[in-house]
């Protein structure tokens, strides 16, 4: 069987970095005017170019997103993109819209063509058909179970077959929603969504004589399944109502499961997340693929490795059938997560650390180290920490006037992050 790739998400260079240090084989990105996502995405074509030649140079890959569907006044750019990209050569392109790859052929058509999820390929039909049009990978629904993936690589064995396995999960279809579009404007499938899908919703019940009786109705016709007895109801508490907050998508316990089903790679979601949170979880899955090579069992503490992040509770998606009553996180839109990120390693020298401060640091505290390769993690107490020359008890985030450092007697690779337990 072929190794997966792991590929991470990475909204800037930095994030980009961080992802081939803490193990991604790839990463995808894009400029936010073409991406999906747009918030927190500060890729510049200058950006691509050098990602680009550093992955070039050290055996990774890089795959830029066009994946809007582009209104005709943004041909133009896509065009001058395309040409841009024709002559840096990046490992890919993923697109969503017939428009842009009819554009891809013409202005870049030696650059490996990548579908879209947002495309929802569900079926060999749809396989055969993007093939015979030159797509080399699909990155499929999110909504397949994993004996379909098996199934459609059966059917399609030389077509290359991708997959989410974690991240923020929409309550649309493959992410195809107009609830931002309506509720404010901004548009999801041009990377600007509000998630709607995340909102407290007030739950009004009004009433009204003349509609009771239609109320009973619907009662009556409510959808009902031996999963979801007697169907599916709105329940409002004190945090409200979240009734299309999906848990976070987690496949990690299953990455045997998905290559044994043929697929190549293994897709993180979260070009908005930091560069942090792209570390972390990049190196849980990088471990995860590693334990497989090796013939090991899965190794359990890697659930704590996505804990430390913040997540909105985890399930498995779609990967064994349809979602089981509790994937919806009905009580609050609230992300937790069991670490703090407190610091980034800016430099060591004779047993001290200098550090960029990123949340509060005090002493006593058990800072873990994050590195590369989790069997090089440590933890040290916080102990001697000083703001410049003033001997300080408490570092807090951003205060960035003096140089923060504090006692540590083991060397640190500059770079890594440091987290303690919330």
């Amino acid at each position: 069987m072929v190794v997966p790739e792991v590929l991470a998400p990475a909204g800037n260079f930095e994030t980009a970095m961080t992802a081939f240090r803490y193990g991604a084989d790839a990463i995808y990105c894009g400029l936010p005017i073409f991406s999906l996502r747009t918030r927190e995405n500060a890729f510049s074509e200058a950006d691509i170019e050098k990602v680009v030649d550093f992955a070039r140079k050290n055996g990774k890959k890089v795959y830029v997103t066009i994946n809007i569907f582009p209104h005709e006044a943004l041909l133009p750019r896509v065009e001058r993109h395309l040409k841009f990209l024709a002559k840096v050569m990046p490992d890919g392109v993923i697109f969503s819209d017939f428009g842009v790859l009819a554009m891809l052929k013409k202005f870049a058509p030696e650059v490996p063509r990548h579908l879209s999820v947002q495309t929802s390929t569900v079926n060999s039909e749809a396989v055969k058909m993007w093939q015979n049009l030159g797509v080399e990978r699909i990155i499929l629904a999110r909504e397949m179970s994993i004996a379909e993936v098996a199934k459609l690589k059966q059917l399609a064995p030389e077509m290359e077959f991708e997959i989410f396995v974690h991240g923020s999960v929409c309550m649309a279809y493959s992410g195809r929603c107009l609830l931002s579009n309506f509720s404010s404007g901004r548009g999801a499938n041009f990377g600007n969504c509000n998630h709607a899908c995340r909102w407290n919703f007030e739950v009004k019940n009004y009433h009204v004589p003349e509609i009771e009786a239609v109320r009973e109705h619907e009662k009556s016709c409510r959808l009902s399944s031996p999963k979801f007895p007697g169907g599916i109801g709105v329940e409002e508490n004190v945090h409200g109502t979240h009734f299309m907050n999906s848990r976070d998508l987690c496949l990690i316990e299953h990455v045997a499961e998905i290559v044994e089903a043929g697929v190549c790679s293994l897709k993180i979601e979260g070009r908005n997340k930091t560069a942090y949170y792209c570390a972390t979880i990049v190196r849980a899955y990088r471990q995860a693929v590693d334990n497989w090579v090796a013939g090991r069992d899965f190794d359990r503490k890697l659930w704590d490795e996505v804990r430390a992040t913040a997540n909105r509770g985890f399930f498995t998606g779609f990967l064994h059938g349809k979602p089981l009553p509790g994937d919806v996180q009905y009580s609050e839109n609230r992300t937790v997560g069991e670490k703090k990120f407190v610091g980034i390693v800016k430099k060591w020298e004779s047993g001290r650390i200098e550090i960029e401060v990123k949340n509060q640091i005090a002493t006593g505290d058990r800072i873990e180290v994050l590195m590369p390769k989790m069997e090089d993690d440590f933890v040290f107490e916080a102990s001697e920490m000083k703001f410049g020359d003033v001997a300080v008890e408490v570092f807090h985030g951003g205060n960035d006037r003096e140089v923060a450092s504090l006692r540590c007697e083991r060397e640190v690779e500059t770079g890594v992050f440091l987290r303690v337990k919330t």
